[in-house]
C-alpha cells in the first residue's frame, strides 16, 4: 500500500488526524529489531495465533479467507496452503539472517545445506525438496490482519493484507538461494514482539510442543488457559478432547 498514490491519499485525507497517522506508521517500511544469537525474535501475532498450526500428516489444505484462531482482539484471515510449525522454523530463521544483515529490503543470500542445519533438519535430498516445498507455501500466502485502532473520534478497524515471502530465486546447481521477505513484516514487530529460546526449541519434537513453547514464552505472566481454549487456539485439528489431552 503506497501513500504516494494519489488516489490513496485523497482517501486518507477524510481520517481523522490521529488515524491517519497511525495507518502511515503501520505501513512505513522499517527494520528489524536486534536480539541475542541465543534467541530469535517473533511477532506476538504469530505466537499467539493458528497461523502457524498444529496439523495432523495428510491433514494440510489451501484455505481462501479462512479465519485462524487467535486470542481476544486479534483478527486473522488466511489465504493459501495451511502453514505448520515447520514453515514457522523457516520463517523464523529467514527473518533472523535479515536481522543480520540489518535490512528487509534486499535480498538474503543463503545455501539450502546450511538453511537446514540452521533449523535443526538433515540437509539431504528430502530435506532440500521439504525447504523449497517451504518456501513456496510462504510465498503463495495472503495473510490479513484486522487491527482496532482508537483515537479521539472513536474506534476503526484496519485491514493489513500480504504475503509473507515475497519472492526467492534458487540455483539447483550450487543450491544457492536469494530470498526477499515482505517488508512489511517488520512492521508487525511494532505490535510487540517476543524473543524465543532458539535452542529449545530445536530441541523439541512435535509441532504442539512448539507452538505451546512460543504462546508461553510471549507472556509475561502466564496465567491458567483451559485445554479446550488451547487446542482451539493452536488450530489442532485433533476431534476428541481427550485425544488431545
Amino acid at each position: 500500500m503506497a501513500f504516494e498514490d494519489e488516489h490513496a491519499a485523497k482517501g486518507l485525507k477524510y481520517l481523522s488526524p490521529e488515524f491517519r497517522e497511525k495507518l502511515q506508521s503501520l505501513t512505513q517500511k522499517s527494520s528489524l529489531p536486534r536480539w541475542p544469537e541465543q534467541t530469535r525474535g517473533i511477532p506476538n501475532i504469530c505466537l499467539r495465533s493458528a497461523l502457524f498450526g498444529v496439523i495432523q500428516r495428510g491433514r494440510r489444505k489451501a484455505v481462501k479467507g479462512e479465519r485462524v484462531a487467535a486470542v481476544k482482539g486479534l483478527e486473522i484471515r488466511y489465504t493459501g496452503w495451511h502453514l505448520d510449525q515447520g514453515d514457522f522454523d523457516v520463517l523464523i530463521h529467514a527473518l533472523h539472517l535479515f536481522s543480520l544483515q540489518q535490512t528487509v529490503e534486499a535480498y538474503v543470500q543463503f545455501t539450502g545445506k546450511g538453511f537446514l542445519h540452521g533449523i535443526n533438519r538433515t540437509p539431504g535430498k528430502s530435506g532440500r525438496e521439504w525447504l523449497k516445498d517451504s518456501f513456496r507455501r510462504l510465498t503463495g500466502s495472503a495473510v490479513e490482519i484486522t487491527l482496532e485502532i482508537k483515537d479521539t473520534y472513536g474506534k476503526h478497524d484496519y485491514t493489513y493484507a500480504g504475503s509473507l515471502v515475497e519472492e526467492f530465486y534458487y540455483s539447483p546447481t550450487d543450491q544457492n538461494y536469494f530470498l526477499k521477505i515482505n517488508p512489511k513484516l517488520a512492521g508487525l514487530f511494532n505490535s510487540g514482539w517476543t524473543q524465543l529460546q532458539w535452542h529449545q526449541r530445536l530441541q523439541l519434537k512435535t509441532d504442539l510442543a512448539k507452538w505451546l513453547h512460543g504462546f508461553y514464552a510471549s507472556h509475561k505472566s502466564p496465567y491458567p488457559i483451559k485445554v479446550e481454549t488451547l487446542r482451539h487456539l493452536c488450530g489442532s485439528s485433533c476431534g476428541r478432547l481427550a485425544d488431545f489431552r
